[in-house]
């Protein structure tokens, strides 16, 4: 089956084919494709995964790991962690603070060059071959394999697996541009005054009103902050609503450097098409974020784990026929369930706000949930569940703080 324009490779084209095909080939070295590449290294597979760019890369992100994400990965990440987060600020505004201690720690903050860096180092360890600055530029699929073109060469596999973000070349060219939706969200990479980090502590901040039909949030790392604005309707003028969010804190003033940067997020995957032949889709290539805070690390990490307990389950099957349709069964199973749920979840609370901080984040009876979101103990389903059985019970009265104060943040 032709999945791709043949194009010419020219003198100039060198071969990579002398080692031979590999089993897999892995389009993309960050979380998804570097988690899933020590994965599938472990199951004794001949792993290669190409990335356009050398590593440590910069990578924009706002750098929140889940407790969820640090528990699927299950091991130490040592100095890449910056921050351990034990404490959720959750406010309308800059108003009616409330904090939320979790234990154990909600999560971690990470510099996604530094914790890419580590994955990606972790999969060559274990057997993973790494080409970098070896860019996807089309694929043909026979029978029994693919060939895949890149900007170095012609490389075959029988597996190739697309892990390679939200702007994916593997999907835009073998699946469509339009198969992912995905919306804008900008950060700040801001490093404060002296004594502010210290100051700010430990927490990670929530303002569900820090833009229009979105949220801001404030991530402390070892020497800067990561602010950032989102909403799942996307909108316009997102560096005017970033800068109205962080002059609402006293933390944030008077900042020694800052950086802009916009990226995009992809909510939905709108044909539910994961696999076409030997080619799957994972993480941000295949539109697997979150809706309610944008979440996509862990969502990338648990797709690849499910890809390879589905390469596992198959055995060598999957790798010798293409008709293998037990990865999109288990996202549809186990991860598109949860996305479904955040996605109404965004819809509630962003398309009142006001309302839905009142009576919900404030709500002691339900904002303990919140922060399970946050941590990964409390799932969206649940989540979700809990809040509509409650209804209208969560309308009544919550002890809650003074309202109208604006916090010390």
């Amino acid at each position: 089956m032709k999945l791709g324009r043949q194009m010419a490779l020219g003198d100039t084209l060198m071969s990579l084919d002398a080692a031979g095909m590999a089993d897999v080939l892995i389009v993309g070295a960050g979380p998804a494709g570097s988690h899933l590449a020590y994965l599938l290294a472990e199951q004794g597979l001949q792993v290669t995964i190409i990335d356009k760019q050398a590593f440590p890369r910069a990578k924009v992100c706002g750098g929140g790991l889940s407790r969820k994400a640090m528990d699927l990965l299950g091991f130490d990440l040592g100095p890449a962690l910056h921050q351990t987060i034990g404490a959720a600020i959750l406010n309308y505004r800059n108003r009616d603070a409330i904090i939320r201690e979790m234990q154990p720690a909600a999560a971690c903050t990470v510099v996604r060059s530094e914790f890419d860096k580590l994955l990606l180092d972790r999969a060559c360890a274990k057997g993973a071959r790494f080409l970098a600055e070896t860019a996807f530029v089309d694929a043909t699929e026979t029978a029994d394999a693919v060939s895949v073109i890149t900007s170095r060469g012609v490389l075959r596999c029988r597996l190739l697996l697309a892990a390679d973000g939200a702007a994916s070349a593997v999907r835009n060219k073998l699946f469509g541009k339009d198969l992912v939706a995905y919306v804008p969200a900008m950060e700040a990479m801001l490093w404060p005054a002296e004594g502010m980090l210290e100051r700010f502590g430990a927490r990670a901040l929530f303002d569900f009103d820090g833009m229009p039909g979105g949220y801001g949030w404030i991530f402390p790392k070892r020497d800067h902050f990561n602010v950032g604005v989102y909403s799942p309707f996307g909108g316009a003028s997102l560096r005017r609503h970033l800068d109205r969010f962080t002059a609402a804190y006293a933390s944030l003033q008077q900042p020694l450097r800052v950086e802009y940067q916009g990226y995009i997020i992809p909510l939905e995957n709108r044909r539910k098409l994961f696999q076409r032949g030997r080619v799957w889709l994972l993480g941000d290539a295949a539109g697997l974020a979150e809706a309610l805070f944008g979440e996509g690390i862990y969502f990338a990490l648990k797709s690849a784990s499910i890809a390879a307990r589905a390469i596992a389950a198959d055995g060598a099957g999957c790798l010798i026929r293409a008709d293998s349709a037990l990865y999109s069964q288990l996202l549809r199973r186990e991860l598109l369930p949860e996305l479904r749920a955040a996605a109404w979840m965004a819809r509630l609370i962003y398309r009142f706000p006001k309302l839905a901080f009142s009576h919900l984040v404030l709500n002691q009876r339900i904002n303990h949930d919140f922060a399970g979101l946050i941590s990964g103990q409390m799932g969206y389903r649940h989540c979700l569940f809990k809040t509509a059985v409650g209804f209208p019970r969560w309308l009544l009265p919550s002890k809650a703080p003074e309202r109208g104060v604006k916090s010390s943040y």
